[in-house]
C-alpha cells in the first residue's frame, strides 16, 4: 500500500499532519456547543387558542372541535390530542418520525385559516413547533422585593426578562407570578339606564373611538403625504370623552355612565421562594446553543440587573441551575475517560514492557479522540454525556489497529528485517485486517443513525463520536504507527531487559497466564481436528448454550435510564375548585415542613391554574442514589397529614423527561375514550381505583376533575323576551358583572393595556349576589338577574380531553423506579385494563400508552437495527473475505458475547435494581455486533495468510493462535480496562 511506504519515508510530513489535526481539534472542542444531553426533535406541532373566560366545556364546543374538524386532515399526521381548560383550548398533532415540521407546520396553518366560526372573543392560535431544548429550562430565577409584587411586575415584564432575552443563546423567558395592568371601566347601571344604553353599546363604541384609520395619499409639489387619522386613546382621560351614544340631539359620553381607572388582571399564579413570595421567570436555551455560555451570561445579566435594582430592593436569585449537573456529568465522564486511558496504558506496559512500544501506540489516543471533535463539529453535533460517553466507550478501542499493527512489526524485526522493511511489511499484511475488522465497526452504526424515534435522537451521537473515533484510528494506525516504530521501536526490552525488570512478578504472571492460555486453546484445537462431528457437535452445543443462558437471564426492559438529577418535584393535587389563595395556603405548609430538612439547599413553589408544584434543589453531597431516596423518603414522610389536597406526588426529576413530564421513577399512560363522558368517567374510576390497589404503585393521577363548582345561568326565554332582552344580552350582562367584557387595548408608553368592562369590582364578589345583580332594559326598567334567569350551583370538569376527536380521560401511573416498565405494561395490562376492558360497550377503548408505546417503538426499531447490524457485518465481511465461508464462521462469535452482555448485565441489575435492558443496553449491544468479530477476524485473517504460505488449513488455524493471542489479549483488555471507570462510576452523569 503507497501510503504506508510514504508515511515511513516521510516523517515530517505526517507529524505536520498529526500537529494539525490536534490544532484543528482542540479549535473545534472550544466551539463545540455543550447541552446536557442532545436535541430531541420531536414530530409535534402544538396549536393554543386562548378564549377567556369560557368554561371547559364551552372551550371545547367551540374551539377544539372546529379546530380538530380541520386539523384531523394534515397530511402524515399519526396522532391529535386536546385538552380544553378553562379559557385555553391546546391541540398536540404528533406526526409520523421523520416528517419536515416545517412543512407541517405550514399544512397546520392553512387548515386552521379554513377555521372560520370560531368565537368573537376567542383570539388567534398559536402554532409551535418545539423539541427538547424549547420544553425545558435551564434556569429557574425569582425576583425577591419587599415592595408590593404587582408593583414589580412591571419592571419584569419590561426590563428584567427583555434583558435576560437578549443574552447570546436564550431562546425564550416565561413570566409568571405577576399581574398585568389593565384599564376597568367601572359601568353605573342606574346612569346606563337613565340614558337607554346597554354594554354592548358601550363595548361598541371603545372599539369604535379607539383606532387609527389610513386617510391615503396626498401629493403636493415634490413631496408625497400619508394622511393619517389618529384616533387611538392615548391619555385615561381620552376614554371618559368617547360619545356612546346621542340622546335628543346631546351626547352621551362614557364619563356619564362610567368611572374609568387603572387595575389588575385577575390572579392566576402565585411564586413562593424559601418562605417568601416572590415573582418568578424560566429561561430556555435555544437550539444549538452552547448551554454553558449561556449560563454564564444569564448569571452575568442577574449580577447587572442586580447591581441596578440594589436601590429599589428588588433582587435577582437564581434557584436552579441545570449546569451544575452538567458539569458534574461532564467531569465524571471525563474523569472516567482519564482513568481509562490510564489502565489501558498499563496494560500496554504490562505486555509490551517497552517504553517505546508504549509510546508509539498511545499516540494513537490523542490523535483520534481529539481529531473525532472535528467531525462532532462537521456534521453540527454538540458536546453533551452522550457523546462523551462515546468517547470513553472508544478510549480503549482506538489502541486496537495499532496493537495489531505494531505486533506485525515486530514479528517482521524479529525475522531479522530492518527498521523500515519491518514497518512496512508487518503494516502492509496486516492492512486487510484491520481494515476489515474497523469497518464492521463502523458498519454497524450506520442502522442506529437512521433510527427516527427518539432513543436514536438521542443516542446518534454515540454512534457518530465511536464511528469517528475508530475510523480516525484505522488512519493512524496504517499512517503514523509504521512511522514511528521505523524510528522508535526497539529489539529486545518486550522480553526482558533493564526497563522491563521493574514489572517484576506481574509481568512473569501474565507470561504464564498467557502461555496457560494457548497451551489450552492450542490443546483445544487438537483435539477437535479429529473429527467432523465432534467439531460440529462443540459449536453446535456451544451457540445453543449462549442462546440458552440469553433467553433465561433476559434482564428486565425499560425505555430509558432514569438518571441522578438532584432535583425533587412536588405535585399537588387539590380538589376541583380550590382558588389560588387556597393552593397557595397549601404551598405554605409544605414548604414549612420541607424548610426543616437539612439535605435540602433550596425550596421553591408555584400556583398555577392547572395544580400547584414545588421543587426542591438538594445539597450536591446528598446527591447520591442512596443520598436521593433517603431525601424523597424524608419529604414523602413530612408531607403526610397535609390539610387539602387530595394527593401529593413527590418523585426525583427524570434525565429523559418524557414530553416534559415531571415525573421520575417508572410512568406509563392510560387512556380511556369513547363518546359519552360519563361512561369514560366511570371506567376511569374504577380504573383509578384498581391501580392504586396495585403494589409499588406511588401515584394515579387523573388528567379529568369532575367537581370544578359552577354557577349556571338558565335563562327563561319567554320572561326575558316580554323585556326585550335575549338570551346572548342576558349572557353579556352576566360576563359584565363577573369578569368584564374585554373592549380593545390602552397603549401607554408602547404597552397594550386590555380594557375591560364591569359593572363592580372583582374584589369581595360572592356567588349570592349574582341573582341579585341588578341591571337595566333599553326603557329604563331595573330588572333583577333573577327575574329572567334561575342560577343554580352545579359541577363541571375542570379540563376536557381528546384522543384522536374522541373524549378521552387519562390516567398517568407512577410506579416505584425499582419497578421495569416492561413488568408494569404487563402487570397492567394483564391484571387492569383486560378485565375492565372486556366490560365496555362498543364504540369505547382502553390503550396504554406515554412511555409504553415510547418502549414499543424504540425497541421495534432498535431490534430491527441489530438484526440489519449482523447482515451488514456479514455482507461486509464477505466483500473483504471474499468469501462467503470464513466470515459465516466468524458470525459464531456474537452469540457468545450477546450472552456475556446478558449475564453482565443481569449481574449488574442484581447490585443496582435501576439497570436494566433500555434503550442504552440495546444500543450497546448494536455496538457489540462490530465489535466482538475483530478478535476472529484478526485470526481468520492470519489462518488464511498462513494457507497461501502453503500450510495446512488446520496448521494455519494452530499457528493462526498461537501468533494472533498476544494481539487478541491487548486489544482485548485496552477495550474493557478503557471501559471499566465508567461502568463503575456511580456520581452525575454515570447513567
Amino acid at each position: 500500500m503507497k501510503l504506508i511506504e510514504f508515511c515511513v519515508r516521510y516523517p515530517v510530513t505526517v507529524l505536520v499532519g498529526v500537529i494539525l489535526a490536534l490544532l484543528f481539534g482542540g479549535i473545534a472542542l472550544a466551539r463545540l456547543p455543550m447541552q446536557m444531553i442532545p436535541t430531541v426533535d420531536r414530530p409535534e406541532i402544538t396549536v393554543e387558542t386562548e378564549y377567556p373566560g369560557a368554561a371547559p366545556l364551552e372551550v371545547e364546543q367551540e374551539v377544539v372541535d372546529r379546530q380538530e374538524e380541520k386539523l384531523n386532515s394534515v397530511e402524515s399526521l399519526r396522532e391529535i390530542t386536546s385538552t380544553a381548560i378553562e379559557g385555553k383550548a391546546t391541540i398536540v398533532l404528533r406526526f409520523d418520525w421523520g416528517v419536515n415540521k416545517d412543512i407541517a407546520r405550514l399544512g397546520v396553518s392553512e387548515k386552521l385559516d379554513l377555521v372560520t366560526d370560531l368565537p368573537r372573543d376567542a383570539k388567534e392560535p398559536v402554532i409551535r413547533a418545539v423539541n427538547t431544548d424549547e420544553e425545558t429550562p435551564i434556569a429557574w430565577v425569582v425576583v425577591e422585593t419587599g415592595r408590593e409584587l404587582n408593583e414589580v411586575w412591571e419592571e419584569v415584564e419590561d426590563v428584567i426578562a427583555p434583558r435576560l432575552e437578549r443574552v447570546g443563546g436564550v431562546g425564550a423567558v416565561w413570566r409568571f407570578g405577576g399581574q398585568s395592568r389593565e384599564v376597568h371601566v367601572l359601568l353605573d347601571p342606574r346612569a346606563m339606564s337613565a340614558r337607554g344604553i346597554t354594554v354592548a353599546q358601550v363595548r361598541d363604541a371603545i372599539l369604535r373611538e379607539n383606532r387609527n384609520l389610513k386617510g391615503g395619499d396626498l401629493n403636493e409639489g415634490k413631496r408625497r403625504y400619508n394622511v393619517r387619522t389618529l384616533g387611538q386613546f392615548t391619555e385615561l382621560g381620552q376614554l371618559g370623552q368617547v360619545i356612546v351614544r346621542q340622546d335628543a340631539g346631546a351626547p352621551v359620553y362614557l364619563r356619564d355612565v362610567a368611572r374609568v381607572r387603572f387595575g389588575y388582571e385577575d390572579r392566576d399564579f402565585a411564586v413562593r421562594v424559601m418562605g417568601h413570595p416572590a415573582l418568578g421567570m424560566g429561561v430556555l436555551r435555544r437550539t444549538g446553543a452552547n448551554t454553558l455560555e449561556v449560563m454564564r451570561g444569564i448569571q452575568a445579566a442577574i449580577g447587572e440587573l442586580n447591581r441596578t435594582y440594589q436601590e429599589k430592593g428588588i433582587r435577582l436569585v437564581q434557584v436552579y441551575d441545570e449546569t451544575d449537573y452538567l458539569r458534574e456529568s461532564v467531569d465524571q465522564v471525563t474523569t472516567s475517560i482519564g482513568y481509562g486511558v490510564v489502565l489501558a496504558v498499563v496494560v500496554l506496559f504490562l505486555f509490551l514492557r517497552s517504553p517505546s512500544s508504549v509510546f508509539i501506540i498511545g499516540s494513537v489516543i490523542p490523535i483520534s479522540l481529539v481529531t473525532t471533535f472535528v467531525v462532532l463539529a462537521a456534521l453540527g453535533r454538540s458536546l453533551n454525556i452522550i457523546t462523551l460517553a462515546g468517547l470513553a466507550f472508544a478510549s480503549g478501542m482506538v489502541v486496537d489497529n495499532a496493537v495489531v499493527v505494531l505486533e506485525n512489526i515486530f514479528r517482521h524485526r524479529e525475522l531479522g528485517k530492518g527498521k523500515l522493511q519491518a514497518a512496512l511489511d508487518g503494516a502492509r499484511e496486516v492492512w486487510g485486517a484491520i481494515l476489515a475488522s474497523s469497518l464492521t465497526t463502523i458498519a454497524v452504526f450506520l442502522p442506529v443513525l437512521f433510527v427516527q424515534q427518539e432513543a436514536g435522537q438521542l443516542f446518534r451521537d454515540i454512534a457518530i463520536a465511536i464511528a469517528s473515533a475508530i475510523a480516525l484510528s484505522l488512519v493512524v494506525a496504517v499512517t503514523v504507527i509504521p512511522m514511528l516504530s521505523a524510528r522508535l521501536l526497539r529489539l529486545g526490552r518486550r522480553d526482558g531487559g533493564r526497563r522491563a525488570a521493574w514489572l517484576g512478578r506481574p509481568a512473569a504472571f501474565l507470561d504464564r497466564l498467557g502461555a496457560g492460555f494457548v497451551g489450552m486453546v492450542v490443546g483445544l484445537l487438537v483435539w477437535l481436528r479429529r473429527g467432523v462431528v465432534r467439531r460440529l457437535t462443540v459449536v453446535g452445543g456451544v451457540v445453543a448454550g449462549a442462546l440458552l443462558l440469553s433467553w433465561a437471564f433476559m434482564p428486565p426492559i425499560d425505555y430509558l435510564p432514569q438518571g441522578n438529577r438532584n432535583f425533587i418535584f412536588v405535585v399537588i393535587r387539590t380538589p376541583a375548585g380550590y382558588n389560588t389563595d387556597q393552593k397557595e395556603t397549601i404551598i405554605r405548609e409544605l414548604e414549612r415542613r420541607f424548610l426543616g430538612i437539612p439535605d435540602l439547599e433550596r425550596v421553591f413553589g408555584v400556583v398555577r391554574v392547572d395544580f400547584p408544584i414545588m421543587g426542591a434543589l438538594v445539597k450536591p453531597e446528598r446527591a447520591s442514589l442512596a443520598g436521593m431516596r433517603h431525601v424523597l423518603a424524608e419529604m414523602r414522610g413530612r408531607a403526610v397529614g397535609v390539610a387539602g389536597p387530595e394527593g401529593i406526588f413527590i418523585t426525583q426529576s427524570p434525565l429523559f423527561r418524557s414530553r416534559g413530564a415531571f415525573f421520575g421513577g417508572t410512568n406509563l399512560e392510560v387512556d380511556i375514550k369513547g363518546p359519552d363522558l360519563e361512561t369514560i368517567r366511570e371506567t376511569a374510576l374504577r380504573l383509578d381505583a384498581d391501580l392504586r390497589g396495585l403494589q409499588g404503585v406511588n401515584f394515579v393521577n387523573s388528567s379529568f376533575e369532575w367537581g370544578s363548582p359552577e354557577l349556571q345561568v338558565h335563562v327563561d326565554r319567554e320572561r326575558a323576551a316580554t323585556l326585550g332582552l335575549s338570551a346572548a344580552a342576558v349572557g353579556e350582562v352576566v360576563e359584565t358583572h363577573v369578569e368584564g367584557t374585554f373592549a380593545g387595548v390602552f397603549r401607554e408608553r408602547g404597552k397594550d393595556l386590555d380594557i375591560r368592562l364591569r359593572t363592580s369590582p372583582r374584589e369581595g364578589q360572592r356567588t349570592q349576589d349574582l341573582a341579585e345583580a341588578v341591571f337595566y332594559t333599553r326603557a329604563g326598567r331595573p330588572v333583577k338577574l333573577a327575574d329572567v334567569a334561575e342560577v343554580r350551583a352545579g359541577l363541571g370538569p375542570t379540563k376536557v380531553e381528546h384522543v384522536g376527536l374522541d373524549r378521552a380521560i387519562k390516567l398517568t401511573v407512577n410506579l416505584h423506579d425499582e419497578i421495569p416498565l416492561e413488568e408494569a405494561v404487563r402487570v397492567v395490562e394483564s391484571r387492569i385494563v383486560t378485565p375492565v376492558r372486556r366490560s365496555l360497550p362498543l364504540g369505547y377503548t382502553i390503550d396504554v400508552t406515554g412511555r409504553a408505546r415510547d418502549l414499543a417503538e424504540a425497541w421495534d426499531a432498535l431490534k430491527w437495527s441489530f438484526l440489519l447490524a449482523l447482515v451488514i457485518t456479514y455482507l461486509l465481511m464477505c466483500a473483504l473475505f471474499e468469501s462467503w465461508i470464513s466470515p459465516f464462521v466468524i458470525m459464531f462469535t456474537v452469540p457468545l458475547a450477546a450472552t456475556g452482555g446478558v449475564l453482565a448485565v443481569r449481574l449488574a441489575h442484581l447490585t443496582e435494581p435501576t439497570i436494566r435492558m433500555d434503550s442504552v443496553t440495546m444500543l450497546g449491544f448494536v455496538i457489540l455486533t462490530g465489535v466482538v468479530v475483530n478478535n476472529a477476524i484478526l485470526l481468520v485473517h492470519q489462518a488464511l495468510n498462513f494457507m497461501q504460505e502453503g500450510h495446512a488449513p488446520q496448521d494455519a488455524i494452530v499457528e493462526s493462535v498461537r501468533t494472533r493471542i498476544r494481539p487478541i489479549f491487548i486489544t482485548t483488555s485496552t477495550t474493557v480496562l478503557g471501559m471499566l471507570p465508567l461502568v463503575l462510576a456511580r456520581g452525575s452523569g454515570s447513567e
